[in-house]
């Protein structure tokens, strides 16, 4: 049953004001309660010890590899990098406005051929995770700083193949998530699934695809996002906030020798203890998270409060407390990092300017991939602002990712597989709070366009993309 919480809200919202004291109330956009910071709070995952252990116990069985030792045995996914664009089915009103180049993969995870079970949605790379955006040491003729890897996120189509039992007697069609990891030097990149670990009936450890709720029947988390900081990768999980991974965690199943089945690609977990991964050689299980701590609305299995956000329809409204999170990126130019997260928004149901979704900051440590939290544990957010809503841009197409750089914010937004999207250029207010505003026209970008990630590097920084649609795939960057 759901259930509004106003009124408890209000309660809990008082009570930590004052706990905070007369002089720590968080600051607030007058008239506007939706970007009142006390409202956007993350508080770490119950479960995450428990996540810790299970995966400890998976690598025990699993070999573990990293992200170097990946590319080096990518044999079987080649794409290509250009420096032109490597596909104009995705531009057919002319190249990105300050295009600068651009990879296309195989043709399979193109969707030239093929169903296409599955769509990218988000972008990193390791210019986010590390500074000097070299990941790892040279090691037998391995010179990481040739290669310089980039992530993409996918979801599943979950309405591809045919339902197969495991031995729980749960549903496994529903594939969740993957990332694939792409060498920026060769083009080859290989695919990793992200996964949920859980005691099976046996109390053994396994594992199953991420869904929108950790329970078979719900479908597969849409990643919107990504960004890896140091050895995390922090994953948008759009009702609660954000699942955490650790790149130290990548198991490889081809390793493992006869305890693993790559065939069989309608099964995943551990069955009969032999793991299976729907056919993947690498699989990442969830390590750590962070959920919200305010709610518009609620619901009640077993007798807990549980958010319930999964309506689109009645999010984006003047009334929102609870943000959601549906694309992520790394601000590096400042001295204090933030991740930055954002709201998609129903399209059509922006009429004014509290409507067309929210952005906001989370501060994160300079170094270890982990936020700057407060003297609970919890992490708050330090800015919000609303999205520009001008000359029809909200209300005709959705955000589907922000970045900033030096306080300038970058939007994508698309307008669904037949018409190009629009890179929006805004200015964000001098307080913590209040709306962005567009900084002339927005810029012609190309079909279908997704998460942005910010590259720096010496002069004009350049911003990626990656655009859905089948036939109109591909990753590609634009000057600042």
């Amino acid at each position: 049953m759901k259930r509004r919480f106003t009124a408890i809200l209000a309660s809990a919202a008082t009570a930590a004001l004052a706990l905070l004291g007369p002089n720590s109330a968080p600051a607030q956009a007058a008239d506007d309660p939706g970007l009142a910071l006390n409202n956007f709070v993350l508080r770490p995952i119950h479960n995450e010890a428990s996540l810790v252990k299970l995966n400890n116990d998976l690598k025990a069985d699993l070999p573990t590899v990293g992200v170097n030792q990946i590319l080096q045995d990518a044999d079987s996914n080649q794409g290509t990098w250009s420096t032109g664009v490597c596909n104009k089915a995705a531009t057919p009103s002319g190249d990105p406005e300050g295009f600068s180049s651009s990879f296309c993969f195989d043709d399979d995870d193109a969707g030239e051929v093929g169903t296409s079970e599955w769509r990218p949605q988000g972008v990193t790379s390791v210019a986010d995770a590390d500074e000097d955006q070299i990941w790892g040491d040279p090691a037998g003729g391995w010179n990481p700083a040739d290669h310089k890897p980039m992530i993409v996120t996918w979801y599943h189509l979950d309405d591809e193949g045919a339902s197969t039992p495991d031995n729980d007697g749960k549903d496994t069609s529903v594939k969740g998530a993957r990332i694939s990891i792409i060498d920026r030097n060769t083009g080859k990149y290989a695919h990793v699934l992200l996964v949920y670990p859980y005691d099976n009936v046996n109390d053994n450890a396994s594992y199953m695809s991420l869904r929108t709720s950790q329970h078979y029947g719900k479908g597969s988390l849409h990643a919107g996002g990504i960004v890896w900081y140091g050895y995390k990768l922090y994953v948008p999980d759009t009702a609660r906030g954000f699942r955490v991974f650790d790149l130290r965690d990548i198991m490889d199943l081809k390793a493992a020798g006869d305890k693993a089945d790559l065939s069989k690609k309608l099964m995943v977990g551990r069955q009969d203890n032999v793991y299976y991964s729907h056919g993947y050689r690498y699989v990442l299980p969830e390590s750590s998270g962070w959920t919200n701590t305010t709610c518009d609305d609620l619901d009640y299995p077993n007798g807990l409060p549980v958010c319930d956000m999964q309506d689109e329809q009645v999010k984006c409204t003047e009334n929102d407390i609870t943000p959601r999170t549906s694309y992520a990126s790394l601000d590096r130019s400042e001295a204090t990092r933030h991740i930055v997260s954002g709201e998609w928004c129903e399209q059509g149901n922006a009429v004014n300017a509290k409507t067309t979704g929210r952005v906001i900051r989370w501060p994160m440590q300079t170094s270890g991939g982990i936020p700057q939290t407060d003297a609970s544990g919890n992490w708050r957010a330090d800015a919000a602002y609303r999205i520009p809503y001008e000359a029809g841009w909200a209300q005709n197409g959705t955000v589907q990712g922000a970045a900033v750089i030096n306080k300038t914010w970058y939007l994508s937004q698309s307008y669904g597989s037949g018409t190009t999207g629009h890179l929006i250029v805004a200015n964000q207010p001098g307080s913590s709070t209040g709306n962005l505003t567009a900084a002339g026209q927005p810029r012609r970008a190309a079909i279908g366009v997704e998460d942005l990630s910010v590259w720096p590097q010496s002069g004009t920084d350049i911003i990626w993309t990656v655009t859905e649609f089948p036939k109109k795939r591909m990753l590609y960057s634009v000057t600042e």
